[in-house]
């Protein structure tokens, strides 16, 4: 992974040295490997570099053309490079490295702007068309990799991170009121393109944004072509061959995401998910497996999992993690943060982030990172997008069965609805709206009578995507978790917190023939009774450890988070003496200290009295 910056000018006599300087260096720590950059008649291109593929200087970026017309830049990995290689080479082209920016050079020059549509990885890109006087960015279908914007005086800027668009005068200077009243109202992060900066906005993921003469313009590159229309209950023939289907389908995901040239890890709890990964790196490496595809030769498997343990009732996880290292032969690093380790580095992931976060965990999730890095790791793999692919949260029950009653299968609802009756109202809530109307659970409009002046009357921001119509009610909502109101948030942690490190974190389950298949699949190999992701349980059975796959709870990445805040209270307690979030009219007076004060507690005014205390914390830090 890298750190890319840059920007089109209206008129070239606008560059800044000085300023193109502090761009790059606040992007350092994703880049430490190389450093470059580029100036053409119109655009300045700047890059530091993190090596995973020919880590020689033949990967220095920016990298040109050999007739010097092109010249791109790019943080992530197309994982199927080799084969988009032998592809271009039998269309004429040739090579002199080893890397996969040299392939997207030759695929632009082939495909033009549809050159995006062929890559299967993640990335943000930057690529200058000289001829064209074309500034060309992307960012992969999920945006596991960022990239930002913001214009002055004509010149469009961009960076991996928004620290660095800082750096450019009058950028960013002001709160984004919309997105503040989002987060703390209801907890939404990364739902639309805007930031909590003003000025500053997204990339959109799955797009292309070219800005050529002044003019920018976007276009979607993808989207899934089909969702699964079945939301029957009955078992069918044909299950057992889509189950089939998914386990080949994850091990080459896997097989293909661990090409590198440098040391890979993997992020391991006691869930499914990471599990998955794991073992399936494992079961590749010893033969028990095998992928589909074409080379070999850079394959390498994790020999290191990365583990944050808490022992404590309810969030220890020991056992099940225990159970995937004696079955993997996996060397298990273990980090016990504290709440003292908490409050030390709260404020440093949170000027990491750049943006507010949603809970504790993500300051746990920045100690494994650094644990992996310490541990002499350079790649991670992680089982980020399952539980939106395979419907692993509880809250999917109600689409699941709203669905189905929608569809007409009366008799299979009734039978779930007299095991979970409490699911009664969210069953004909989905039915009767679909995914035409947002429910509660996913933010709804409320705006609580604590809000300020400055946010009592302000709208929510535009989310994306729009919500498809198409598919069962569950498969319209896993596509809102996936693009919308979920992932993309934990998307953005995970990229902070290993890429302070120097890290790159890998998501297998955003493979895209994967993520096109899983949408497909019907609704009962999601949901079947009360057990959730049911088509990868079964997929895994054999290679999964059974007391992982047998699991009842759902734990997910938690740690103390109640208890730590109940400790470090004190500490916080001065946050609420003249607070910036009740000075500028985001809340009432008086809100605050009384959020301090109910830190810890398991309902909903603790989870709102976080979301305060962390928009204090960041307002502070960057007004």
């Amino acid at each position: 992974m890298c750190g890319l910056a840059g920007v089109a000018y209206a008129n070239v006599a606008d560059r800044d040295d000085d300023l193109l300087r502090r761009l790059a260096g606040r992007l350092a720590h994703r880049g430490p490997d190389d450093e470059g950059r580029f100036d053409g008649d119109g655009a300045t291109l700047l890059h530091r570099r993190l090596s995973i593929l020919d880590p020689t200087t033949a990967g220095h970026q920016p990298m040109c053309s050999s007739d010097g017309s092109l010249a791109i830049l790019h943080n992530g990995e197309i994982y199927n490079f080799l084969e988009l290689r032998d592809q271009l080479r039998d269309l004429g082209h040739g090579f002199r490295t080893e890397t996969d920016t040299e392939v997207m050079l030759a695929a632009y020059r082939e495909w033009g702007l549809d050159f995006v549509s062929r890559f299967n990885g993640i990335w943000a890109l930057a690529l200058w068309d000289a001829a064209e006087k074309k500034l060309v960015l992307s960012r992969d279908p999920f945006g596991v990799k960022p990239l930002y914007l913001a214009e002055r005086n004509g010149d469009v800027y961009f960076a991996s991170e928004i620290k660095a668009l800082l750096e450019v005068p009058g950028v960013g200077r002001e709160p984004e009121p919309r997105a503040l009243r989002d987060f703390l109202a209801h907890g939404l992060v990364d739902h639309s393109d805007e930031t909590f900066y003003r000025g500053i906005r997204r990339v959109p993921a799955a797009h292309v944004v070219t800005i050529q003469r002044g003019v920018a313009r976007q276009v979607r590159f993808w989207q899934p072509q089909a969702f699964s229309t079945d939301s029957s209950f009955k078992r069918q023939a044909a299950d057992a061959g889509l189950i089939d289907e998914l386990r080949q389908r994850i091990v080459n995901a896997v097989a293909l995401q661990l090409r590198s040239d440098v040391p890979i890890g993997s992020c391991l709890s006691g869930g499914v998910d990471s599990s998955t990964i794991v073992s399936v790196a494992a079961a590749l490496r010893d033969g028990r497996l095998n992928a589909d595809r074409l080379h070999a030769e850079r394959d390498r498997q994790p020999q290191l999992a990365f583990f944050a343990e808490f022992r404590e009732p309810g969030l220890d996880e020991r056992e099940y993690v225990d159970s995937v290292v004696a079955a993997t032969g996996v060397e298990l690093r273990t980090v016990t943060p504290t709440a003292a380790d908490f409050a030390e580095l709260l404020p440093i992931v949170l000027d990491q982030q750049d943006e507010p976060i949603g809970s504790a965990s993500v300051v746990v999730q920045y100690s494994v990172m650094r644990l992996a890095r310490d541990s002499g790791v350079t790649v991670l793999l992680d089982g980020q997008g399952s539980d939106e692919l395979f419907a692993g949260y509880p809250p999917f029950l109600g689409p699941r069965l709203g669905g189905a009653l929608r569809s007409g299968y009366l008799a299979g609802v009734a039978r779930a609805l007299s095991e979970r009756p409490n699911l009664i109202p969210a069953t004909i809530r989905y039915a009767l709206l679909g995914a035409r109307k947002r429910p509660a659970w996913l933010g709804g409009d409320r705006k609580p009578s604590w809000l300020g002046p400055r946010l009592a009357t302000t709208e929510t921001l535009h989310r994306i995507p729009e919500p498809r119509t198409d598919g069962t009610v569950l498969n319209q909502w896993l596509w809102q978790q996936l693009t919308g109101d979920g992932l993309p948030a934990l998307l953005r942690y995970e990229d902070r917190n290993s890429m302070a490190f120097g890290l790159e974190a890998r998501v297998p389950f955003l493979d895209l023939p994967l993520v096109e298949f899983a949408l497909r699949l019907p609704d009962r190999l999601k949901i079947s009774g009360n057990r959730r992701k049911v088509a990868l349980l079964r997929a895994m059975d054999g290679i999964v450890p059974a007391p992982v796959l047998g699991r009842r709870d759902k734990i997910a990445f938690t740690p103390p988070q109640r208890r730590w805040l109940r400790e470090l209270e004190p500490r916080l307690r001065p946050l609420g003496e003249a607070p910036v979030v009740e000075a500028e009219g985001y809340v009432r007076p008086g809100t605050l200290a009384g959020a301090l004060r109910g830190l810890g507690r398991d309902d909903a005014d603790g989870v709102v009295s976080w979301r305060m205390l962390v928009s204090e914390m960041w307002l502070r830090s960057r007004f």
